[in-house]
């Protein structure tokens, strides 16, 4: 087996190209050398490569199709916009002014006349900066939770509309003339009354024309009777029945380039209703922007405080309305001044300057940093609303029930302690109520006893993002309010909070990103980290702010040690449920249940023929007891499997022969699903004395292993019939399930339901599920590891420790006395269990972590080694080392192990640092939306899907998507097509996904991925900050940049990321068979290719693959995402990379070397090579490439360079994508 050995050849085009590049460059003609100045290394190269085996080699090609597209636009009339600017309470001379000045742009003349009548500074041109677009939309997050379907986003990060009903407002407009105009907006000259009258309800009545109701009046708006209805002698009742009476719209608009909170939104009151006088409106629209300007000097979000006013404080409006009128200007002047007014005009028709640098996202102006008038202010309300809460009778019972738990005995004794001891441990039982009371405590007692202006905010942290989603809504439930209030959270793509929220729910990684950004944590008062991990950057914050609190919730057996780490801060033991918990092991439940293992069952593991013959041998002897004992005992510590039938059978002699001949046969390595399905039968119709209600939680290892049992449940007539006695649920609770989904969980069951959830490990910690009474404990999890001398990873499923099973049993007897069967002997449980779980941090690939390190203002200056021996469990110090040398390798770190500038940026990005370098590829080559699709597929998961009976239809789907010999390619083709079916409407996109096999969730989450990491590449400047960031319903996060179609260029930049993770495809000799038409070469079959990395020799392409099934690539090179290990070495998400590409974006030198005569291309010390039809493309290429790698060096020093306007990256960019092109 050889690679075979391409030869690079570029066209003369490409060629001239190049030379003209160069010579742009440099500014003399580029010089080749002679080639007499290489020495002849005479190597044999045809012991690894195929040579010369005649292949047809394609030097160039024109292209002969022709694109044109002419785009016409139409222009349209004003009425339309007069109408609309007259809602707002404008003067339709000012409005005719507005529009004439922006050439017809309702926006546009909106923004003119707001910051004209209430004097607002003009728009700035320039990019909103990303943390504040983030910040607004989490800010609308909020809204939307508190306001439901009353708030709308019209125009994405323009337009909010909130629909409000305001009674007491329709009513002021309905008021007699006399009162009414006191609500009149007073014009600086006084001739106002015609034509603003002419606009309200003092209308000139005219005579009703007869017949205009009965067809079309041909005099239109110039006839001079009346198109309207007789008016009835009771106007009041016209008013009554009008639907949109009380219906008002808050508009809130944000122009381009507004950095709002940091200054004011333009803000309007509209009326639904047409017969409302909008000049009132036009008046507390007044009051509105006095209120949102005061909110902006102060740098706070006011957009709840406004609507607040609107719907709670109407005395204010009420005596706005009733007092002076301010003065607007005369109607009879022009908006603006003549100069100002061409000035304008004539800025709309210039193009923007060619700017070599753009306006970065930048980093979030500083705001105060004492607490201000408006959170005190907030602060103040929230205490006086908490005091009022305390007698609502729903409260009280909720405080009943929270009485109930373990914790509440605690409550006094917590809340001391944390105001003594800056740092504290409490360690609880599962099921105490550590999670959802403790971070209560501490708030309610601020609320109740707030000294002055003292102020407390809480950041609670999950390990996971279900559980911060989980108990952030018990609690808000508790308190007998909506999440996003004083109660909030925050994880990856979703955040419910508001200027309210003094307690939030999040991940860790969450705070990490917050440490980042704030080192000090600013205006935090404390810190909870529930199921604490190994972390160390807490320490160092204390020495910063002594007056911030932490507190430690861990495990039992692990408080004493945090203890000590926190230099002996002061544990608090909480007890846990008083309801005791039944524990059964794999040989109870064989015995209760009455279950039989055949011998060639596929649950049964392989035994040999002597074993077969001693089992039946063993049981005639136990019947006629002549089994010498004495020499049967089995070392205590042998694990089952190890054992021979007479030693098992002794060792289980208390249990009847059948269930030790089941328990022997028993393949403990496989998941039993059979047995699980019997032993939930029998819980539910079993003969036993255990409870008939109650749910059932089952843990399973991973989402193959739930959807399978998932999917044999259904097939069950006990679990899946409506018209059983009780009715059951079942509720798979995994990772990677949407929110949605996994708060399934969380749902009160409805009466005669009983739930059954298949879970991973997810459900151990943090979430409790109310009804759990049985838990199913199948013993086994998934586990990641990595060997960091192969560079490898594994997803591996392991028995669980000693510590995972208690939790497991913990689940149980949340309401009652419960039960819990374990899936294991008890013999493994007492001697083979690991007593705790390796730590996360010992077993992963650290370079995450180290990037993490090095980002935190307090740790960066700090030697890496001694931080990380400095956490409390520290990985292995090869693992470190290997991770650095890898950083290096990439160019993250330098030499001295300090972060480079392409370092930071990948810090900057929450993915697999290849995968960051793929997203800042493909910003650097405007293929931005591809590269961000592949980059969230990458980081999350491939949208496909196969359900277990459609397997066959499924890969044949899969099919139809395929493209360049690729899996990143394939998943992005099915993306685009999905996406473009959505176009059409969501459930267009819903049966599409339906049709081809994929997940329309997944679908959905890459999209809302993709925007993440588009925001983070606008903090750090690497993408102009006038970027729409737009959500997954509103098709705009793919447009932006480029949509580029151009596979080879995508192959490229997929190599530039991922290199050296390249794969060599191996084919055998040619052979021939003779027919008609001569001697044709016999085709390949799969079997007969192989594939060969640097390192680890030969590996497997995953069956899941593309090219898992191929037999001929156009390039014997395939670049791949990762290398693991299960039943054997395979490679994930592979990509054939064409030969040029593979020469230009690879990392490291290019070197030119002349070997018997042929000159070649060598990369990797030698181990790729290519051979050249001379020295001078070869030169060509070698340069060319270094021009590149300076260029990509000066793009991440200077994120904000423009490669599309810089003249020198212009050119080398423009190169380069010609020849990945055309070659």
């Amino acid at each position: 087996l050889k690679v075979e050995m391409k030869t690079l050849t570029i066209s003369d085009k490409s060629k001239d190209l190049i030379l003209e590049t160069l010579n742009y460059l440099h500014g003399e003609k580029f010089m080749h050398k002679e080639k007499s100045s290489y020495k002849d290394k005479r190597m044999r190269l045809d012991r690894q490569y195929w040579v010369d085996r005649g292949n047809l080699v394609i030097q160039g090609g024109i292209n002969f199709s022709k694109k044109d597209g002419n785009d016409d636009t139409s222009n349209y009339g004003n009425k339309f916009a007069l109408l609309k600017l007259k809602r707002y309470g404008f003067h339709i001379n000012h409005c005719e002014d507005a529009l004439k000045i922006v050439k017809g742009d309702v926006g546009a003349a909106y923004e003119l006349l707001m910051c004209r009548y209430f004097n607002c500074d003009f728009p700035k041109k320039g990019d909103t900066p990303a943390n504040l677009i983030e910040e607004r939309s989490q800010e609308l997050d909020s809204l939307k939770e508190i306001y439901g379907d009353c708030c709308e986003e019209k125009i994405v990060n323009q337009l909010w509309v909130f629909h409000l009903d305001l009674k007491y407002l329709a009513d002021f407009g309905s008021r007699d003339i006399p009162k009414f105009s006191r609500g009149m907006p007073n014009w600086k000259k006084t001739k106002i009354n015609k034509d603003v009258c002419s606009n309200s309800k003092v209308r000139n009545f005219r005579t009703a024309l007869r017949f205009y109701l009965k067809g079309y009046c041909r005099f239109g708006s110039r006839c001079k009777f009346s198109h309207m209805p007789a008016s009835s002698s009771k106007p009041e009742m016209t008013q009554l029945e009008d639907p949109t009476r009380n219906k008002f719209d808050l508009e809130v608009r944000f122009p381009i380039g507004s950095t709002y909170p940091l200054e004011p939104p333009l803000v309007s009151l509209v009326a639904q209703s047409s017969n409302y006088p909008s000049e009132i409106c036009l008046r507390v629209t007044d009051h509105l922007q006095s209120e949102v300007k005061q909110g902006a000097a102060m740098q706070q979000p006011t957009i709840y405080t406004i609507i607040d006013l609107l719907c709670n404080r109407q005395e204010e409006i009420l005596r706005v309305l009733e007092g002076p009128s301010p003065t607007f200007y005369d109607p009879s002047m022009s908006l603006l001044p003549d100069e100002l007014g061409t000035k304008l005009q004539n800025g709309l028709d210039d193009d923007e300057d060619a700017d070599h640098l753009w306006a970065s996202g930048g980093s979030k102006s500083s705001k105060l940093d004492c607490l201000t008038d408006e959170i005190c202010r907030i602060d103040d309300d929230l205490c006086k609303k908490f005091a009022t809460k305390l007698r609502d009778q729903r409260y009280k019972t909720m405080l009943e029930k929270r009485t109930e738990l373990p914790a509440w005995t605690k409550k006094e004794e917590i809340v001391d302690i944390v105001k003594r001891y800056q740092v504290v441990i409490l360690s609880g039982e599962t099921g105490c109520g550590k999670s959802t009371q403790i971070p209560q405590f501490l708030l309610d007692d601020w609320m109740l006893n707030r000294k002055g202006s003292e102020h407390v905010e809480i950041i609670c942290t999950q390990p996971r993002r279900i559980s911060a989603i989980g108990v952030a809504e018990r609690v808000a439930a508790e308190r007998i309010e909506r999440i996003a209030e004083s109660v909030g959270y925050q994880i990856r793509l979703e955040t419910k909070t508001s200027v309210l929220t003094r307690l939030l729910f999040c991940t860790t990684g969450i705070l990490l990103r917050r440490l980042e950004k704030d080192p000090f944590l600013s205006n935090v008062s404390h810190v909870i980290v529930d199921e604490v991990h190994e972390r160390s950057e807490e320490r160092d914050l204390l020495k910063k702010r002594s007056d911030l609190k932490i507190l430690l919730m861990s495990a039992t057996l692990n408080s004493e040690q945090f203890s000590a780490y926190f230099s002996q801060a002061p544990v608090i033991n909480i007890p846990g449920r008083t309801f005791p918990v039944e524990q059964f092991f794999l040989e109870d439940v064989v015995t209760s249940i009455g279950y039989v293992l055949e011998e060639y069952s596929q649950y049964s593991r392989k035994v040999g023929k002597q074993q077969s013959r001693d089992i039946e041998n063993l049981e005639v002897a136990v019947e006629i007891d002549t089994v010498n004992r004495g020499l049967l005992i089995p070392h205590p510590k042998s694990p089952d499997e190890y054992l021979t039938p007479k030693q098992f059978f002794y060792r289980y002699k208390e249990y009847s022969r059948e269930t030790c001949k089941t328990l022997y046969l028993m393949d403990t390595e496989r998941i039993n699903y059979e047995l699980v399905e019997d032993l939930l039968t029998w819980i539910v119709e079993g003969t036993h004395s255990y409870p008939r209600e109650g749910s059932i939680l089952v843990f399973l290892p991973g989402f193959a292993e739930i959807m399978t049992m998932h999917d044999q449940l259904k097939a069950n007539s006990i679990f899946n019939s409506r018209n059983y006695d009780c009715h059951f649920t079942l509720i798979p609770l995994h990772s990677s399930l949407t929110n949605e989904e996994q708060a399934l969980v969380f749902r009160k069951p409805k009466p005669g339901e009983r739930r059954i959830v298949l879970s991973t490990n997810i459900a151990e910690t943090s979430i409790t599920i109310d009804d759990c009474v049985f838990v199913i404990d199948c013993g086994k999890m998934k586990e990641k590891g990595f060997d960091s001398n192969k560079n490898m990873e594994s997803l591996e499923t392991v028995w669980v420790s000693k510590a995972n099973a208690l939790q497991r049993k913990g689940r149980a007897g949340r309401v009652m006395p419960g039960v819990c069967f374990h899936l294991f002997t008890s013999h493994r449980y007492q001697t083979v269990l690991e007593p705790q779980p390796i730590p996360e941090i010992c077993r992963v690939p650290l370079e995450q972590l180290i990037l993490r390190i090095k980002m935190l203002p307090n740790l960066s200056d700090k030697d890496l080694l001694d931080v990380i021996q400095g956490l409390i469990e520290p990985p292995k110090e090869e693992n470190l080392t290997g991770a650095i040398v890898r950083l290096q390798n990439i160019g993250a770190l330098d030499e001295l192990k300090c972060l480079t500038p392409l370092g930071k940026h990948l810090a900057s990005l929450p993915v697999d640092v290849r995968i960051g370098k793929l997203i800042l590829s493909g910003a650097m080559f405007c293929a931005l939306d591809s590269t961000l699709t592949m980059a969230a597929c990458l980081s999350y998961k491939s949208p496909f899907v196969a359900p277990l009976n459609k397997k066959d239809e499924a890969a044949s789907r899969k099919k139809e998507f395929v493209t360049g010999n690729s899996d990143h390619l394939t998943t992005l083709n099915a993306y685009k097509c999905w996406k473009r079916a959505t176009q059409k409407g969501r459930q267009a996109g819903y049966n599409f996904a339906n049709e081809n096999f994929l997940s329309s969730k997944t679908l959905a989450t890459l999209a809302d991925i993709k925007v993440q990491f588009l925001e983070l590449l606008m903090d750090i400047g690497f993408v102009p900050g006038d970027i729409q960031v737009n959500r997954r319903r509103t098709n705009g996060v793919d447009r932006i940049y480029e949509i580029t179609d151009n596979q080879k260029l995508l192959a490229a930049l997929l190599c530039s990321a991922l290199y050296p993770n390249i794969v060599k495809v191996m084919t055998p000799d040619k052979h021939y068979v003779l027919s008609l038409a001569g001697a044709l070469p016999t085709p390949l079959k799969p079997v007969d290719i192989q594939f060969k990395t640097k390192n680890d020799g030969f590996v497997h392409l995953h069956p899941s693959s593309v090219n898992a099934d191929r037999t001929y690539f156009p390039s014997p090179y395939l670049v791949y995402q990762e290398k693991i290990k299960t039943t054997k070495v395979f490679v994930r998400d592979c990509t054939m990379v064409p030969c040029l590409s593979l020469v230009l974006f690879s990392a490291g030198k290019l070197k030119v070397e002349l070997n018997y005569g042929e000159f070649i291309i060598s990369l990797d010390d030698g181990w790729i090579l290519f051979s050249v039809p001379s020295n001078e493309i070869a030169e060509l290429l070698e340069s060319i490439k270094s021009e590149l790698q300076k260029l990509l060096e000066e793009k991440i020093r200077e994120p904000r360079l423009n490669l599309q306007t810089y003249p020198r990256g212009k050119k080398i960019i423009s190169t380069i994508v010609h020849l990945v092109t055309n070659g």
